[in-house]
């Protein structure tokens, strides 16, 4: 996370980049147009959402970033159990000589990255700019040693008290000027997505008698299966021979059954409950 996730969320440079990603669209993107390198990102999604320990999920979003040219990326679950108690879990490649500034709570305040992602689920595109513009440049300069000089951070606040903020972050001055920057994001906050429901099993893992499987109907979780495999609700409704709106409807029940807040993470949870099979 810029240099990162700092404390609550962490610092993120100033410019907001919407993502062109619509609802429910496959996580198939294109750096270079090509489908292999399409294959391989899904495959890449995939793999982080069954990550089954956490030792796995930080080889995976590090090997992704990696991927794509960043250098350092984190991932943070919050978790609000109380105005009063606030618990953050992260998972970090951040240099173990940064790792106290990486954590400091009274700078995390302060931090204009932090304090976008913390109120806002637009990512941002951060540079040394961001910084200046908010009279923290110190800040930029603590961490900049540490090759956070740009970046890209998104958070996801997912209802419960429940936050997620992912960033990836390199050594150079402007992110933007990388070619291909607008595809390497889209694909950057594809993957966030997957990432954020691996997070909170890892983190939270689930309590079984919660939930009541056989109250999820065949074809809630037959909705769960197409959207697996990256489908949108329109070809879901296409395999299923029904209309877009039910696909949705489906769907939306099958997450508010098993308490989930994406259909990425009710098609985890169903997986490791045993009630659909991971082909």
């Amino acid at each position: 996370m810029p240099s990162g996730a700092r404390g609550c969320y962490r610092r993120a440079r100033g410019v907001s980049f919407e993502s062109s990603q619509a609802e429910g669209s496959s996580c198939t993107r294109t750096l270079g147009g090509t489908e292999m390198q399409a294959t391989r990102h899904e495959r890449q999604c995939l793999e982080v959402l069954h990550a089954t320990n956490v030792k796995d999920y930080k080889r995976l979003i590090v090997d992704y970033a990696h991927s794509l040219g960043f250098e350092t990326v984190g991932a943070m679950v919050i978790s609000k159990h109380s105005p009063t108690l606030t618990e953050f879990q992260t998972v970090t490649n951040a240099p173990e000589a940064f790792l106290d500034e990486f954590h400091n709570q009274e700078h995390a305040g302060i931090d204009p990255v932090n304090k976008h992602c913390a109120s806002s689920s637009s990512p941002i595109v951060w540079d040394r700019q961001t910084y200046a513009k908010s009279s923290t440049e110190s800040l930029w300069e603590l961490q900049e040693p540490f090759g956070y000089r740009s970046g890209i951070a998104v958070a996801m606040h997912l209802g419960r008290g429940r936050h997620f903020m992912f960033g990836a972050n390199w050594s150079k001055d402007r992110c933007e000027s990388a070619r291909n920057f607008k595809a390497l994001a889209e694909d950057l906050l594809s993957f966030a997505e997957h990432a954020q429901a691996a997070a909170f099993e890892l983190c939270l893992p689930v309590k079984l008698d919660r939930y009541l499987p056989s109250s999820l109907a065949a074809r809630e979780l037959e909705t769960l299966r197409w959207s697996m495999d990256g489908l949108t609700s329109w070809e879901v409704a296409d395999r299923m021979s029904i209309s877009e709106r039910h696909a949705t409807l489906l769907t939306r029940r099958a997450m508010e059954k098993l308490g989930c807040s994406s259909k990425y993470e009710a098609s985890l949870y169903a997986i490791r409950l045993g009630l659909i099979a991971c082909k």
